[in-house]
């Protein structure tokens, strides 16, 4: 079963936990972190895996974050390592993921301090393909959750292509580009007549991806661009898919660890839209020049 939870559930959870796995792209200091200390402290077995190679960044500051966290946590007494895909220690980490004593916790973020929105997932075969990912052996794609980039963007696409028929699609990712299976599904359901929204993150509005952007803008497409980094597409209010897998290419490190998932779950769907309007609502439309 699945819901959504807050960070404040998590680290309710991870305060009594006897043993718990955390994968980030990122993990900076901020109560998540704090957490993890604690347990450490009182006793519990802690893992963490965060990226040893952060894609773009030029100044190392992301790589700094991560190898001061490690320092720290192990410690502490956790097993805590920096992956880097080039040193054979697996894929590349993009997952924001934690297993707290056989319950998944799935965030579309970096653990922030900002209220993420977090999946709480208790399903055993969804839980066993998370730790066979964070182990390095990436199981087969599921039906309806993924532990891989090209089958989490794959997912997304699936559920954007099936709306064909949707009154509304919204889609909100941190990056977007026009190589992704996002950007052509969004392209064919605006040519079809449905109201389509995206929201993309300021900070990735790259000069490639804001070519394609005017081209979907002008293909119908109403396009915002805000502050959040969230990764979500919802279908009428009904079906949704939530991942932490961008919106973009699968090409290039297609293999990296990312988690989605699809529900037909309205009452998730709902809370989605609700973070989907919070957001639409705080961003400014696409300047088209």
């Amino acid at each position: 079963m699945i819901s959504l939870v807050a960070t404040a559930d998590l680290l309710r959870a991870v305060g009594r936990a006897r043993e718990v796995t955390v994968t980030a792209y990122t993990l900076g200091r901020g109560p998540v972190f704090d957490a993890l200390a604690a347990a450490c402290r009182r006793g519990a077995r802690v893992r963490l895996r965060v990226e040893d190679r952060p894609f773009g960044d030029p100044l190392g500051g992301i790589q700094h974050a991560n190898r001061s966290a490690v320092a720290v946590l192990a410690q502490a007494g956790a097993d805590a390592r920096m992956v880097d895909a080039t040193d054979a220690d697996g894929p590349p980490v993009h997952m924001k993921a934690a297993i707290v004593d056989g319950v998944a916790y799935l965030d579309d973020r970096n653990w922030t301090q900002a209220g993420d929105t977090i999946v709480r997932d208790d399903s055993l075969q969804d839980v066993r393909a998370l730790r066979s990912a964070i182990a390095g052996a990436v199981p087969r794609s599921g039906r309806s959750f993924w532990t891989r980039k090209a089958d989490a963007v794959a997912g997304e696409a699936a559920l954007l292509h099936g709306a064909s028929r949707a009154r509304c699609v919204e889609v909100e990712s941190e990056a977007f580009g026009t190589a992704g299976k996002a950007y052509a599904a969004l392209k064919a359901l605006a040519a079809g007549g449905v109201r389509c929204r995206l929201i993309v993150s300021a900070r990735d509005l790259k000069p490639q991806a804001f070519h394609g952007l005017q081209l979907l803008a002008r293909a119908g497409v109403g396009i915002r661009v805000g502050r959040s980094t969230e990764k979500m597409a919802i279908v009428d209010g009904h079906r949704a898919w939530v991942g932490s897998a961008n919106a973009t290419s699968s090409y290039f490190r297609g293999d990296q660890l990312d988690w989605g998932l699809r529900t037909n779950r309205a009452s998730i769907a709902r809370a989605l839209e609700r973070r989907f309007e919070a957001a639409w609502a705080a961003g400014k439309p696409l300047r088209l020049t």
